[in-house]
C-alpha cells in the first residue's frame, strides 16, 4: 500500500497527528475509502501488531473480554476474549463495522476505551 498519494498522504498526517494524544481514534466514512486499508498500513510501517475485529449485532461483551469456559478437569477457567487480549499484549486494535454493534457492546466499549 503506497502511503505516497495526497489524499492518503494527509489522512495519515491526520492518524499521526491524533495519536499523540494517547487516546482512542474513531475514523468513520463511507464504505470502501480505505480506513482499514490506512490503518493497517501504518500498524506494519510503525511495527505495531493489529488486531481486527469485526463486530456485528451479534457481538456481545463476552466475545470481547473473555468468560469462564468448562476445563478438561471439570470445573471453569477463565479465557480471555480477542480484545482483552489483544490489549495485554500492548496491540493495536481496530474495531471494524461499530455501526453494527449492540449498544451494550458499545456502552462496554467506552467503558474500557474511557478509562485507559
Amino acid at each position: 500500500v503506497s502511503l505516497e498519494a495526497p489524499t492518503t498522504c494527509c489522512n495519515v498526517e491526520r492518524v499521526v497527528r491524533a495519536m499523540q494524544v494517547s487516546k482512542p481514534i474513531l475514523l468513520e466514512g463511507s464504505p470502501g475509502t480505505g480506513k482499514t486499508t490506512l490503518i493497517q498500513a501504518l500498524a506494519k510501517l510503525l511495527g505495531h501488531n493489529l488486531v481486527r475485529i469485526n463486530l456485528s449485532d451479534q457481538t456481545d461483551m463476552m466475545d470481547l473480554l473473555g468468560q469462564d469456559l468448562p476445563s478438561e478437569g471439570g470445573g471453569f477457567s477463565w479465557s480471555d476474549g480477542v480484545f482483552l487480549k489483544a490489549l495485554k499484549a500492548g496491540d493495536w486494535v481496530l474495531l471494524d463495522e461499530m455501526n453494527l454493534a449492540s449498544q451494550s457492546v458499545l456502552e462496554g466499549l467506552n467503558s474500557c476505551l474511557d478509562h485507559r
